[in-house]
């Protein structure tokens, strides 16, 4: 039994090698992973976060201190891939494999200390950039609150939101297009 043990070992050690060595995985975005391959990542990605979340260094802010702050970075950074009510991903997020999440639909899967965590250290294999070196934890907590409020957010509020920006607001631009049908 015990060399049956080590032998399975030493195969699933060659074969890996062998996969690693003949380059057989392909890496490409515009392959999917293997089924298993993917639901392994997503099994680490999901235990990884919820192991290291712990406790919110500041508290998620609500209602419109949410909308007001958090849309601003939201729409500045997330929408290209992520998109949002109304607007669908830019390039970017429309080449990346796996592809981001809806946060408007998705989000609920996560808690907010969840969210925070990946907003600040993102995910490495899955383009998710880390914000924490380039943002405070209060700005990642509005991110967080505006994304729980956009949650419940319709296309139209979302187009208002956009149009409130005004066109001088540079760093709130996009690539990201409104989807057909949205104003």
């Amino acid at each position: 039994m015990l060399l049956t043990l080590v032998a399975a070992v030493v195969l699933s050690v060659a074969g890996g090698l062998w996969v690693v060595g003949t380059g057989a995985y392909s890496v490409a975005a515009t392959e999917d992973h293997w089924p298993l391959t993917a639901r392994l990542l997503d099994t680490l990605q999901r235990r990884s976060v919820a192991a290291r979340a712990g406790a919110l260094p500041v508290p998620i802010p609500r209602g419109p201190e949410a909308l007001d702050n958090g849309f601003e970075h939201f729409h500045a950074m997330c929408v290209e891939c992520h998109g949002a009510p109304g607007f669908d991903r830019g390039d970017s997020g429309q080449g990346m494999n796996p592809t981001p999440p809806r946060l408007e639909e998705e989000a609920r899967a996560w808690t907010d200390e969840e969210l925070f965590w990946v907003t600040k250290h993102g995910i490495r294999l899955a383009g998710m950039p880390a914000f924490g070196p380039t943002h405070t934890d209060a700005e990642i907590a509005a991110i967080v609150g505006f994304i729980r409020v956009m949650e419940t957010m319709t296309e139209e509020e979302y187009a208002d939101r956009v149009r409130a920006l005004g066109p001088g607001d540079a760093g709130a631009q996009t690539n990201a297009e409104p989807e057909e049908g949205a104003p």
